[in-house]
């Protein structure tokens, strides 16, 4: 690799991982991205979801190794289809959608090649107590892909990703009023699907559950960087 190219790399990884400080709306990043392929939006967009998609691939694979590979496979997903996304503004949901059915089907790939081999392991024995979100990662993220979009646009953002309710507001360009209706009715909503499993937790609860767990979510900067460069070469 050219040092100026390996210098402009450099320059974007870091910029990928640093906080955002000025708030580019996810429709425009995503149009800068349709209109241009403009790499510098590409890695906002990864910066900016990458840890919720992280969580999701982690919490649905429980294997670092899969997480890593339907973390980048969702990423690229949004490099083929970034012009179907609509509206634009709710790429994070959409994303959210697309990593959940990514892990899904690399699970199941990971489970019919270990019966072709006859590896399959002996599951752990069940601790004796677990924790709540021991209990919720089986099907929090089944039920919420199931929860309306709206719904799950609003938990997403807020809960997932921990952004505040009026910075999620303007990006969705609803009435803060309105993303907060959203967001009360779609915890109440998953609450009462996790409820069918037998897990009962009251709405502030499970929001101050999903929120810290999310703020735990970071991307490896090995696998960000791995995916921005994918993503480059893949639209090249």
């Amino acid at each position: 690799m050219a040092t100026s190219q390996l210098s402009g790399f450099v320059q974007q990884l870091g910029y990928a991982l640093q906080p955002e400080r000025i708030e580019t709306s996810d429709g425009e990043l995503l149009n800068q991205y349709v209109s241009r392929h403009d790499d510098a939006a590409f890695t906002s967009l990864v910066r900016r979801h990458g840890p919720m998609v992280w969580g999701v691939c982690c919490r649905v694979l429980c294997c670092r190794h899969l997480a890593e590979d339907a973390f980048q496979a969702t990423f690229l997903v949004l490099v083929r289809r970034a012009a179907a996304v609509k509206p634009r503004e709710r790429v994070g949901s959409w994303l959210y959608g697309v990593a959940y059915q990514t892990a899904l089907k690399a699970r199941a790939m990971a489970s019919r090649r270990a019966l072709r081999e006859r590896q399959v392991e002996q599951m752990p024995e069940p601790a004796a107590k677990q924790d709540d979100w021991n209990d919720l990662r089986g099907v929090l993220d089944r039920e919420l892909n199931c929860l309306p979009e709206k719904y799950r646009s609003a938990i997403v953002l807020c809960d997932l990703e921990d952004k505040t309710r009026r910075q999620v507001a303007r990006q969705l360009g609803v009435p803060e009023g309105t993303l907060s209706g959203w967001l009360s009715r779609g915890r109440v909503l998953l609450a009462k699907r996790l409820a069918a499993h037998g897990l009962t937790m009251a709405g502030g609860a499970m929001a101050f559950l999903l929120t810290q767990n999310a703020a735990s979510a970071h991307v490896p900067a090995r696998v960000a960087s791995s995916t921005i460069r994918a993503a480059r070469s893949f639209a090249a």
